[in-house]
């Protein structure tokens, strides 16, 4: 994803992504294996993001993620973007995102979901199974293998998403990205969370 040579180590946290309206937290499942919440290693990059990889013997998964800018005022965003290379043959890549205290009043739609109280309003979304299907068909961040296995990929659960996505052939990767963003009642952070991963993903690694 990024030559680390180039980069400066900095402390391990766990990936949670603070709200007003309380922790985002993610969790993560590669072939069976139960991702730690603390990285490996960790480096931080001048655009203020930050670079977390795990390794274990089936798969390295690296993680980039920070601040990018939204196109909606008043809005704060925050994009995690996921990338597992795959060792050995992975049977699946499981990623979840969950407002862990949510609001009663949470609305879901396809890949997102939108929290609000009278003080703020938190949107959580990443890219539906259409979506999906097509990097697929394009070639772009996911395998071309999975465009058959792909209707079932996104759930939700009130304020929890979860990626069910198919396995990754060895020497192959997948990248999936989730965004977090909020703001005052009066905003409208659902349309933040709707982007070009290949846009953000350059924004990041800057």
């Amino acid at each position: 994803m990024l030559d680390t040579e180039l980069l400066s180590r900095t402390p391990s946290r766990a990936l949670d992504v603070v709200t007003p309206l309380g922790d985002v937290r993610f969790a993560v499942r590669v072939g069976g294996w139960d991702v730690p919440a603390r990285p490996e290693l960790t480096w931080g990059l001048d655009s203020g993001s930050r670079l977390c990889r795990w390794r274990h013997r089936s798969v390295r998964l690296d993680v980039l993620s920070g601040p990018t800018k939204a196109e909606q005022p008043g809005v704060t965003r925050e994009t995690v973007i996921f990338r597992v290379l795959a060792r050995e043959a992975l049977s699946e890549f499981v990623v979840q995102a969950e407002l862990a205290a949510p609001p009663p009043d949470v609305r879901g739609g396809e890949g997102a979901f939108t929290a609000a109280t009278a003080d703020a309003v938190v949107s959580v979304g990443g890219p539906g199974a259409e979506m999906l299907l097509h990097c697929s068909r394009t070639g772009q961040h996911v395998p071309p293998y999975w465009s058959g296995q792909l209707a079932d990929a996104v759930r939700l659960d009130g304020a929890r998403l979860t990626w069910q996505l198919p396995g990754v052939e060895r020497g192959d990767y997948a990248e999936l990205w989730v965004t977090v963003a909020w703001s005052g009642p009066d905003g409208d952070p659902g349309r933040a969370v709707d982007i070009d991963p290949g846009r953000v993903l350059r924004e990041l690694a800057q």
